[in-house]
């Protein structure tokens, strides 16, 4: 049964911002905090193809998600490689409860302590909209409660593996997500597991337990004058 399968999917994590895409978005910063070095280790990313990995476990209807720590960064040229690598988790772990309909993320390096987020559950619009991926049937989902400014992230997920679990705090759909598309980067399943030999340990989190919200409000606390630039 799906219900207590257990399992590993392997997502591919690509930058899908065009050259021209990120001229006009470098046009658009201050010229303070532009970081011209930054802008062209981008574009050097994008012209080779540059590619990270993420890696989901899931095990009884609880799940973790995490980057997988194997990024060349020089051959994706040094500090480009933080923006790929941010996108995909970075160092956060994530754990997501399909009985508690629940995911949290870790962060213990941007504060001085470990906090547990809470994260907003996504709210879906399902459509009839179809692909094949990995040759499975996949239906187009759309987010609605996303943080993103004038963009609606897109899921296609699959009724073939009805376990509602995605990369980051991407969940709660009828299927599983095989790929995610995100203002700057594009999650696309690799390779699936099911119910492999050898046994999946899903992590808990430790650490403070706190909102989303309240945790965004601590953050433009401890620093001002980069939300106040923001704005």
């Amino acid at each position: 049964m799906f219900s207590q399968a257990t399992g590993e999917i392997i997502y591919g994590v690509k930058l899908n911002l065009t050259i021209d895409e990120i001229n006009e978005k470098a046009k658009k910063m201050n010229k303070k905090y532009l970081n011209k070095g930054l802008i062209r280790s981008i574009k050097r990313m994008v012209e080779n193809s540059a590619e990270v990995e993420g890696i989901l476990s899931f095990s009884n209807r609880v799940a973790n998600y995490k980057a997988i720590e194997e990024l060349d960064n020089e051959r994706i040229y040094g500090s480009g490689a933080s923006i790929l690598e941010g996108s995909s988790g970075g160092d956060t772990l994530y754990f997501t409860s399909l009985v508690s309909q629940k995911n949290k993320e870790n962060d213990c390096e941007t504060l001085d302590e470990c906090y547990v987020i809470e994260n907003e559950k996504p709210i879906w619009q399902l459509t009839q909209e179809t692909k094949k991926i990995g040759g499975y049937l996949c239906y187009k989902a759309i987010r609605t409660n996303s943080e993103f400014i004038n963009f609606n992230p897109v899921a296609w997920y699959t009724n073939e593996i009805p376990l509602g679990y995605g990369p980051l705090d991407y969940y709660g759909l009828p299927g599983l997500i095989l790929e995610l598309e995100l203002t700057a980067v594009t999650f696309k399943v690799k390779k699936i597991t099911l119910n492999p030999k050898n046994k999946i340990k899903i992590k808990a989190l430790k650490g403070k337990e706190i909102t989303k919200k309240e945790y965004d409000k601590l953050l433009r606390k401890t620093f001002p004058d980069f939300y106040n630039y923001k704005k």
